[in-house]
């Protein structure tokens, strides 16, 4: 697969999902670019291997493209007239860094349910409750181990500091690094500023982990 094509379906992946508030199928990327089923699907394979989108396990079907989900979650992300779907916490806050547009997410906390309201908008952060807390509880060396398991289960929004130290108590094995959304937003940038453009590529190992440690995230929980 020439690189050129690599670039060309993955941004069209994206555009297709900004548009059309759902991911392309196989079908449509082998009709659009004239390509036979098998071309199609190393093409898929080959942006997946470069953690840019995941397929759905034991088929040709799109499930993630950061920061869309290709199915329902608790993370709703509202751009003007149209509404996504984000895999976890952090993918909905990414949208606003992705896009350069102002975002509204409505999600849920992971201890009590209860309703979360955010509106991003100019890198400002507004809320109901006041101070939502992104919780991520998989080390970033592991994160893509499994995807699925890290974006579905382990990056998750609690309503408040108090009702995620009530969530640790109950679930003494776990640990992670919690964040404000400010917080979250800045950890975006380096992944999902200009995720859209033709010439996107994901920062080296080595220059994320420089990046996150100049806003402050460092420690074992941040090495990859």
């Amino acid at each position: 697969m020439s690189e050129e094509l690599f670039k060309e379906v993955r941004k069209w992946i994206y555009e297709y999902f900004l548009e059309n508030e759902r991911a392309p199928l196989v079908e449509e990327i082998m009709t659009h670019f004239r390509l036979q089923r098998n071309e199609a699907h190393q093409v898929l394979m080959d942006i997946e291997a470069a953690h840019n989108l995941a397929l759905l396990p034991g088929t040709q079907r799109i499930l993630m493209a950061h920061p869309f989900s290709a199915i329902a979650t608790p993370f709703k992300v509202t751009i003007g007239s149209r509404r996504y779907y984000a895999n976890c916490t952090w993918d909905a806050v990414a949208f606003h860094v992705m896009v350069s547009r102002d975002v509204h997410i409505d999600a849920f906390c992971h201890h009590c349910a209860e309703a979360i309201s955010i509106d991003l908008s100019s890198g400002k952060v507004s809320s109901t409750p006041p101070n939502p807390v992104v919780f991520l509880s998989v080390p970033a060396a592991k994160w893509w181990e499994s995807i699925v398991n890290t974006c579905s289960n382990n990056m998750v929004f609690f309503s408040s500091q108090q009702h995620l130290n009530e969530w640790l108590r109950k679930h003494p094995d776990l640990n992670g690094e919690a964040l404000t959304v400010d917080k979250t937003v800045e950890l975006s940038r380096p992944t999902y500023s200009g995720k859209i453009e033709l010439d996107f590529t994901r920062p080296t190992k080595e220059d994320l982990m420089k990046m996150w440690a100049k806003i402050g995230l460092t420690g074992d929980f941040w090495k990859l």
